[in-house]
C-alpha cells in the first residue's frame, strides 16, 4: 500500500509529552467512516489521484473536517491536544493512504469553543469539572490582588489589572482595565472570579474570552505567570480556562453537563461530562455527547451539519456582560506561586 504525506501547513516536527493521547484521537478521527465519507463525497469527489497541489486548494474544507471530528471524538483530552505541535490523519482511496498533516494549533482556529479566563481558590480542579453560581457564596482573593467591589474607579495598581493590561491586548490592553467579577449580591456581572474588562472612558464592559482554544491557553499561561510574586499569590489561587456557555446534557434531570461548541460554518452541538459514565466506572472527564448512550443533548446533535465544510464563521462568544450559572474547567491549573 502507498503511503503519501500531504502538509496542509508548514510541518515541524516538535516533542509533544502526550504523543499517545493525541495519536489515539486521530486514529479515531481517520477511522471514522464520517470522516473518509466526507473526503470522498464532498473534498475530493473527482479525484482519482490526490497531490499537494490539489489538497492545498481544498485546505480550509479538510482542516473544518478534521476540526469537527476533533470534537466528536477528542474533546476529553483537549487540554493536552492543545499543547501539542502537530497533528496527522490518514484517509485510504484507491488503494493509497494519504496522511494529511498539520500544526495542532492552525487546527483550532477551525472550532469555536467559547471560553473564558478565571481564578479560583481551589487548585486542583480537573478537566470536565463544573463550578456552579451556588459554589461562590463570597470572594477569596484580597482586594490588592483585585477590587472586592467597584465605588468609582477600579485600582489601577491592582495585580489582575497590572497583568491583564500586559496580556490581554484583544481587550485592548494597557487603554482598559481588568477587574475580577464579583459574588452573588455584590453587583455580579457574569459569573464570580472571571476576567473582565472595563473600557476605559465608557460603561460599557466585556467578559474576557475566545472561541479560538489555543489562544486562550496561551492567555491563561502568560495571565498566571504575570501574576506570579502579585498580591495574588499565596492564597492558593490558580488561573483556568473554563467554558462559559455550559448547559445540563438532559432536560428532564441535570445528569451531567456539557459545553456548547462548533467548528467554523458547523453547527453547534453540546459535548459534556454525563454522570451515567461515571456510575458504570468511568472516569470522570468531559466526554463528547455523541458517545453517551441514552442522552440527548439540549441544541441536539447534529452530524451532518457538523461535519458540513463552508466557510461561515459562527460565533459563541458573549461580547456583552450576561448571567452565567455554571462554568466548566477545560484547562489548568496554572497555579499562581
Amino acid at each position: 500500500m502507498k503511503r503519501l504525506a500531504i502538509f496542509l501547513s508548514t510541518f515541524i516536527t516538535l516533542h509533544c509529552a502526550n504523543a499517545d493521547l493525541l495519536t489515539d484521537c486521530m486514529t479515531k478521527i481517520s477511522n471514522d467512516p464520517n470522516f473518509s465519507n466526507t473526503m470522498t463525497s464532498e473534498i475530493f469527489p473527482n479525484a482519482s489521484e490526490l497531490s499537494q497541489e490539489y489538497a492545498t486548494q481544498r485546505k480550509n474544507k479538510i482542516m473544518g473536517l478534521i476540526a469537527s471530528e476533533f470534537i466528536i471524538h477528542c474533546m476529553e483530552n483537549i487540554d493536552t491536544h492543545v499543547k501539542c505541535a502537530n497533528g496527522k490523519v490518514w484517509y485510504t482511496r484507491d488503494g493509497k493512504t494519504y496522511a494529511f498533516q498539520f500544526k495542532m494549533p492552525e487546527l483550532f482556529q477551525y472550532t469555536d469553543i467559547p471560553v473564558g479566563i478565571m481564578i479560583y481558590n481551589k487548585t486542583n480542579l480537573n478537566i470536565g469539572e463544573v463550578i456552579t453560581l451556588s459554589d461562590i457564596p463570597k470572594l477569596y482573593w484580597p482586594t490588592e490582588c483585585s477590587d472586592h467591589v467597584i465605588w468609582d474607579n477600579l485600582n489601577n495598581k491592582a495585580a489582575v489589572n497590572v497583568a491583564g493590561q500586559k496580556v490581554f491586548s484583544q481587550y485592548g490592553g494597557s487603554d482598559n482595565e481588568f477587574f475580577l467579577d464579583f459574588e452573588e449580591g455584590n453587583n455580579r456581572r457574569a459569573f464570580p472570579g472571571l476576567v473582565l474588562m472595563d473600557k476605559t472612558s465608557s460603561s460599557s464592559e466585556a467578559i474576557v474570552s475566545f472561541t479560538n482554544f489555543y489562544t486562550a491557553v496561551n492567555s491563561a499561561e502568560q495571565f498566571a505567570t504575570a501574576l506570579n510574586g502579585t498580591s495574588c499569590s499565596n492564597d492558593n489561587l490558580a488561573v483556568y480556562v473554563v467554558g462559559l456557555d455550559v448547559k445540563p446534557l438532559s432536560t428532564k434531570d441535570k445528569t451531567g453537563w456539557g459545553i456548547v461548541a462548533s467548528v467554523v460554518g458547523g453547527s453547534a452541538a453540546v459535548v459534556g461530562v454525563s454522570s451515567a459514565l461515571a456510575a458504570a466506572g468511568a472516569t470522570s472527564g468531559l466526554l463528547t455527547a455523541a458517545a453517551v448512550s441514552g442522552t440527548v443533548p439540549v441544541v441536539g446533535w447534529i452530524v451532518a451539519g457538523v461535519l458540513g465544510a463552508t466557510a461561515t464563521v459562527i460565533s459563541l462568544v458573549p461580547t456583552e456582560i450576561r448571567d452565567i450559572q455554571q462554568v466548566m474547567v477545560l484547562d489548568g491549573p496554572y497555579i499562581i506561586k
